[in-house]
């Protein structure tokens, strides 16, 4: 007997079509020479930094140093020649000179290293420390000092080198808060109470106020904009350009006067610091000396500007 079942689906099914013969795929080597192509790009640009016109990694660009401008032996040289000469052609001066390449942290110093009478070139500390304390919280720009506020006596301090505000912030601080500060910061030869210093304390003193390393930036920049519009400008301001900023504070006594700047002309800056006095106590020679500031000046603005 005929299995119809077994029939049926042998005669009724079509027979299944066979699959066509497997084309070769053309586009296969393609494809694995773009990956190989991509991975190759991506290996040279992550380990060797290729092609150089993309750039590198903010890790690798982050290494890269601009050069900064630096005095070059002959122009220390010379300038150092000028302002010994400086020295040398005024004996009846006692004259201190420091200078800070703010760029490259080289010293120059010249003249007298001990401790002048500072008269009002300590303001700038009293400033700063007083600007510190209201970091700290310890103070306020809004306290009542005298009947004014803070703010308005340290800006008077500043500008117009007032005596009363300088006494009235002195007394808030106290000596003792003065000179701890002083020493805490790198000055090493400040008496509060005799107002002493050498020319390469307040270097140093300028130096760190100009880098924030003494106070935050908004505090430093308040400050350095009262020390721009101080007033007594004709001694180191005088003798610089007119388009380089300059920050600045005087202090004179019968028998001196004191300037300390930060001169800034965008691309290299610096601090000149220069006090003169009368070796034998007499009274200043204001003729005499705003020739030995402007000489001193003119030597250090031709090779730091």
């Amino acid at each position: 007997m005929t299995n119809t079942k077994s029939n049926y689906y042998r005669s009724s099914r079509p027979a299944r079509p066979q699959p066509p013969a497997k084309k070769r795929r053309k586009w296969l080597p393609v494809v694995v020479y773009l990956f190989l192509l991509v991975f190759a790009g991506y290996f040279s640009y992550k380990t060797l930094g290729w092609p150089p016109h993309l750039g590198q990694s903010k890790a690798s660009a982050a290494k890269v140093v601009i050069a900064k401008p630096t005095l070059n032996t002959a122009q220390a040289t010379a300038m150092a020649a000028q302002i010994n000469s400086v020295i040398s052609q005024h004996p009846d001066m006692d004259i201190g000179v420091s200078m800070r390449d703010l760029d490259n942290d080289q010293s120059y110093h010249y003249g007298v290293s001990s401790p002048f009478i500072a008269a009002s070139i300590s303001k700038v500390l009293t400033a700063t420390l007083f600007l510190h304390q209201v970091e700290q919280g310890q103070q306020s720009l809004n306290e009542d000092v005298d009947g004014n506020s803070a703010s308005y006596e340290l800006q008077q301090l500043i500008e117009i080198s007032d005596n009363t505000a300088w006494s009235n912030l002195n007394d808030l601080l106290t000596h003792n808060a003065l000179a701890t500060y002083a020493q805490s910061i790198g000055l090493q030869n400040y008496d509060p109470d005799q107002n002493t210093l050498t020319v390469d304390d307040i270097s140093m003193l300028l130096d760190k106020l100009y880098k924030n390393e003494l106070l935050k930036p908004a505090d430093t920049q308040m400050l350095m904009n009262y020390m721009h519009d101080a007033n007594y400008d004709g001694y180191i301001v005088a003798s610089v350009p007119s388009n380089v900023k300059v920050y600045h504070k005087v202090g004179f006594l019968d028998d001196r006067v004191n300037d300390a700047a930060i001169i800034d002309n965008g691309k290299h800056p610096y601090v000149l610091v220069i006090f003169t006095k009368m070796d034998d106590g007499s009274d200043y020679d204001n003729t005499e000396g705003h020739q030995v500031f402007a000489d001193i000046t003119t030597a250090t603005t031709g090779v730091f500007l």
